[in-house]
C-alpha cells in the first residue's frame, strides 16, 4: 500500500484539522495548556474571554480528546500533548515570518542551511537594524557594540572590508577570543592586499582561529556570549546586504546561532595566516 501524501491526509481529515486553526479560542486554550494544567479563570485571563463562550469551545476540544478535566482543572490528554507542540511551532514560525516580514522578502533566506531554516523560529524576539539616509553606520556601530561587549566572538561570513577587519583585530588585541569560519572565496582574498597584512599581525594569538568552510556561505552572522546577528544576501540581487541585519540577545536565538557556527566549522579547515 503506497503513503498517503500529507494532502491527501489533509484532504481526509481537513475537518478535524481545520478544528483548532478556525477558532482563536480553541487555539489560545490548546497552546495555554501546554505548560500545564489550568483552571476555567485561569483560561479565562489567558483568553479575555467569559465562561459562556469559553466552555462550548473547552467541550469542543474534549470530544476531540485533546484536553480532559483533571481535579477540577483542564489539562492536555496524551492525544492533546502530541498535537500541542506542532500547534505551537506552526504559530512561532508564522510568528517570526511575519514580525520581520520584510527582512525575509527582501534577502535571500535559502543562504541559512536547511535544518536551520526550520528552527527559525527561534530568531523572533530579535530586532532589524538597518542603515538610513540619515545614519549610514547603523549596522557598523551595532557591529562595534557588539564586538566590544563579548567575551568571545564566533563568526561566519563570505564578506569583508577593511573596517570589519580592523575591528575584528581590534578585539583580538584587546584579548577576546575569536573564532572564524569564511567562504573558500573569501579565503583567497584575505591572503592578498590589504588583508594579508591584518591577518599576519594576528599569527601567533593564541585567541584567534580562523577557518574556510567546505561548504558554500551565503550569510554573514556574528555570534557571542550575548549577541546574534545575522546579514543575508539581496533577493534575486546576487550581492550580500551590508545595510541590513537582524539582531538578538534572546538565548534561544543565541544559541541558534552557536549551532549554526558549529554545523560549518565542523567540515572547515584552518586558514594558514601569513607572515
Amino acid at each position: 500500500m503506497n503513503e498517503l501524501s500529507p494532502l491527501e491526509i489533509y484532504n481526509e481529515f481537513h475537518d478535524d484539522i481545520q478544528a483548532i486553526f478556525r477558532s482563536r479560542l480553541l487555539t489560545q486554550v490548546m497552546i495555554a495548556l501546554g505548560s500545564g494544567s489550568k483552571p476555567l479563570s485561569i483560561l479565562r485571563d489567558i483568553t479575555g474571554s467569559s465562561s459562556q463562550a469559553l466552555i462550548p469551545k473547552i467541550r469542543q476540544l474534549e470530544a476531540l480528546h485533546y484536553v480532559e478535566s483533571v481535579r477540577g482543572d483542564y489539562a492536555l490528554t496524551a492525544m492533546g500533548r502530541i498535537v500541542e507542540p506542532k500547534i505551537e511551532r506552526v504559530v512561532m514560525v508564522m510568528g517570526i515570518l511575519q514580525r520581520h516580514r520584510d527582512f525575509w522578502i527582501e534577502h535571500d533566506i535559502e543562504g541559512i542551511p536547511p535544518e536551520f531554516l526550520r528552527e527559525i523560529q527561534h530568531l523572533y524576539n530579535s530586532k532589524v537594524v538597518k542603515d538610513v539616509e540619515e545614519d549610514i553606520f547603523v549596522v557598523y556601530a551595532a557591529f562595534l557594540t557588539i564586538l566590544k561587549e563579548a567575551s568571545w566572538i564566533h563568526g561566519v561570513s563570505s564578506i569583508m572590508s577593511q573596517v570589519l577587519a580592523n575591528a575584528i583585530k581590534e578585539a583580538v588585541l584587546d584579548g577576546r577570543t575569536v573564532e572564524l569560519i569564511v567562504s573558500q572565496k573569501l579565503a583567497q582574498t584575505l591572503t592578498a592586499e590589504p588583508y594579508d597584512a591584518v591577518l599576519g599581525s594576528l599569527k601567533g594569538h593564541t585567541n584567534f582561529s580562523i577557518y574556510v568552510s567546505s561548504s558554500p556561505v551565503k550569510l554573514g552572522m556574528t555570534v557571542t556570549d550575548r549577541y546574534l546577528s545575522l546579514g543575508l544576501y539581496g533577493h534575486d540581487t546576487g550581492t550580500y546586504d551590508a545595510a541590513t541585519d537582524l539582531i538578538s540577545t534572546d538565548a534561544a536565538a543565541i544559541s541558534w546561532g552557536e549551532r549554526l557556527f558549529q554545523h560549518y566549522k565542523a567540515d572547515a579547515k584552518p586558514l594558514k595566516l601569513p607572515r
